[in-house]
């Protein structure tokens, strides 16, 4: 009784985070695997968003939340991942409870797929450890897809879109794309001052560059 209760503790915060808010996004992920491939992910400042370890087989978290550390050590959470996943492989998680800004012991070029989502400057901090011609999953929340889209490391490839809970990729008119409502130099002291989003013409769900240096 006490072991289930453990599992049902651990999974409620995913839950009550994710599931309840339907912000899952497993169609996001599936989209970016059917199209790119991809067997690896770095997810940084991820708290307690397992999702991507349902549709990729390895996935590396990094957070300094101390709830998202003991989720994350938490057997149970590793055993629903092994029920749910939706590939063939063994799943391989690991945490590191810190500071992505920091080393976070990964090689470097080895990940396929770098995830940044609400967390700040993911892409510039972590860029190291995406491989050349890995892909950058990327909101704007932060600023974290304005400061990719002027980092000559990075190609916009495609947008995410997302209707009636279904994911669309789209690679036309990327130039149609990071067009500030308000003309204005967009630059990485800019967007480090204020740490948020610009207001463009066109705001998709999420961003996809290509590293491509």
């Amino acid at each position: 009784m006490g072991r289930l209760r453990k599992t049902q503790a651990a999974i409620s915060l995913y839950k009550k985070y994710h599931v309840d808010k339907n912000d899952e996004r497993l169609g996001q992920f599936l989209l970016l695997t059917k199209k790119f491939k991809i067997k690896s992910a770095l997810y940084a400042g991820s708290f307690v968003h397992i999702t991507p370890s349902l549709v990729f087989p390895k996935v590396v978290y990094v957070d300094t939340n101390r709830q998202a550390r003991d989720f994350f050590n938490d057997p149970s959470v590793h055993e629903f991942v092994s029920k749910k996943k939706l590939y063939a492989e063994q799943s391989v998680i690991s945490f590191h409870n810190k500071d992505y800004r920091e080393d976070i012991e990964e090689p470097t070029g080895s990940f396929d797929l770098l995830i940044s989502q609400y967390a700040g400057f993911v892409s510039q901090y972590c860029k190291k450890y995406l491989k050349i011609g890995g892909i950058l999953l990327v909101n704007n929340s932060h600023g974290d897809a304005s400061m990719a889209s002027i980092d000559k490391s990075y190609k916009l490839i495609g947008v995410l879109n997302k209707r009636k809970n279904r994911y669309a990729f789209s690679g036309k008119d990327l130039g149609s794309y990071f067009i500030p409502k308000k003309p204005r130099e967009i630059t990485r002291e800019y967007l480090e001052k204020t740490m948020r989003g610009i207001g463009y013409t066109k705001s998709p769900t999420a961003y996809i560059f290509e590293r491509i240096k």
